[in-house]
């Protein structure tokens, strides 16, 4: 449960920086390495800007600086949820269907199928 703990922690503090300092506006946030070296947009560009008008209540802001982040948030919240629950059927079962490998693959394909579009339409 410690691990627990720092986690929250890292993930409060995140949060917490994300709601303060818009990433558009400071040099020092993180810039996404994918693109520096390429000069394309990754799957997750965006990111930041995307918490940021979240934590501001800015939903369609939100969801135009990254559709894919839109669109997976639900399944990679079902892997933190599975992560904290207590040994049981419950976490067995969530956990068989978040690992399912069809799923997985699904997840994987449309990840890479972003990649390609976002860059292609330039979103």
């Amino acid at each position: 449960m410690r691990h627990l703990g720092i986690v929250v922690l890292i993930l409060a503090l995140v949060l917490l920086s994300l709601y303060f300092l818009n990433p558009c506006s400071y040099w020092f946030m993180p810039k996404c390495p994918f693109k520096l070296i390429t000069g394309l947009s990754c799957p997750g560009c965006g990111i930041q800007r995307f918490i940021y008008a979240m934590l501001h209540r800015h939903w369609h802001e939100a969801i135009a600086y990254n559709y894919y982040l839109a669109y997976s948030l639900p399944y990679v919240t079902l892997f933190g949820v599975a992560w904290i629950m207590p040994q049981g059927n419950a976490k067995e079962r969530l956990t068989s269907i978040i690992e399912n490998k069809y799923l997985v693959w699904f997840y994987i394909i449309t990840f890479f199928l972003w990649l390609i579009i976002r860059n292609i339409l330039k979103i």
